[in-house]
């Protein structure tokens, strides 16, 4: 398991999320469950390295990589009533931008990247602390 991967299971896990699993064949990175009578929570998630401190400003698109078009593939096609965020870590993991699924189908693709304007993105402090609820 990666770090980032623990860190996201923790965090969940203090945001109220259940049944968090992490298993590779389904091509996502975790699925977790708030409740049963919601869709399942699906998450890809990746760390940024290049990202060092707070988001500059001229960054006005995140690049997520071309090969993480498979898992978004596979959520329209087979779980589109689930929900796929993906999870763009800072180098730290302190804060993280989350993407909603439906933002990538109409994302540009150059140089092997997935291009997602900052609009179309949220930015979450994901420390553990009641603030970043």
């Amino acid at each position: 398991m990666q770090v980032s991967q623990k860190y996201m299971i923790d965090w969940l896990k203090e945001h109220d999320h259940s049944n968090i699993s992490l298993d590779p064949t389904n091509q996502f990175d975790l699925i977790s469950t708030v409740d049963g009578d919601l869709p399942r929570l699906l998450y890809e998630i990746e760390v940024n390295y290049a990202w060092q401190g707070e988001w500059p400003e001229t960054w006005e698109e995140i690049f997520i990589s071309e090969e993480k078009v498979k898992p978004l593939e596979k959520w329209r096609e087979e779980c589109p009533d689930d929900i796929l965020t993906f999870v763009i870590f800072r180098s730290d993991l302190g804060k993280a931008w989350h993407i909603d699924g439906s933002s990538l189908l109409e994302c540009t693709v150059r140089n092997n990247l997935l291009h997602i304007p900052t609009s179309d993105a949220y930015l979450m402090d994901m420390t553990y602390d009641e603030s970043s609820c």
